[in-house]
C-alpha cells in the first residue's frame, strides 16, 4: 500500500485537476456555470434521459428533497423538464432539454480539447502514463462509489 503521503498527494492532485478541469471547460464552452449538485444532476439526465427523481438521489447519493429543489431550479432554467411515467402516471421521469444536451456537448468537447492541448505539453512519457492509467482510474473510481 502507497504510504500517508503519497495518498494524500494523489487525492489532492485528483481534486486540482477536477477543479482546475471543469472551470475551464465552463469558460471554453461559454455556458453557464451551475452549482455543482445540479450540474451532476443535469450530467446524469443528459446520460440517462428518463432517470426518476429517485434514481437520481440514489446514484449522486443526495437527499431526494436536495434532488427535488436542484430540479426544480433546472427546470427554470429551461435544461430538464418533468414528465409522468408512461407505465405509471404517478412517477415522474426526468428528461434534458435540447439545450441541456447542447451544453453537455459543448463542455466535453471543451474539455477535450483542453485535456489535448496539455497534454501536448508534456513529455511522451508523462502522456502515455497519464492515458494507461484511465483503466486504473475507473476502476479507482468504481471502488470509491462502493464506499460513498
Amino acid at each position: 500500500m502507497e504510504n500517508s503521503s503519497g495518498l494524500h498527494a494523489l487525492g489532492a492532485v485528483l481534486r486540482d485537476l477536477n477543479r482546475d478541469l471543469l472551470r475551464a471547460g465552463r469558460r471554453a464552452a461559454a455556458v453557464e456555470p451551475l452549482p455543482e449538485s445540479e450540474a451532476d444532476i443535469v450530467r446524469l439526465v443528459v446520460r440517462e434521459p428518463g432517470v426518476s427523481p429517485g434514481q437520481i438521489a440514489a446514484e449522486l447519493r443526495m437527499k431526494p428533497s436536495n434532488v427535488s429543489a436542484g430540479l426544480r431550479r433546472l427546470a427554470e432554467a429551461g435544461l430538464v423538464e418533468r414528465v409522468s411515467d408512461p407505465a405509471d402516471r404517478r412517477a415522474a421521469r426526468v428528461l434534458p432539454t435540447p439545450l441541456a444536451v447542447r451544453n453537455a456537448l459543448l463542455l466535453e468537447r471543451a474539455r477535450a480539447g483542453l485535456l489535448e492541448e496539455a497534454l501536448d505539453t508534456l513529455p511522451a512519457a508523462h502522456r502515455d502514463a497519464l492515458l494507461r492509467a484511465i483503466p486504473a482510474l475507473r476502476a479507482l473510481d468504481t471502488a470509491l462509489r462502493d464506499r460513498v
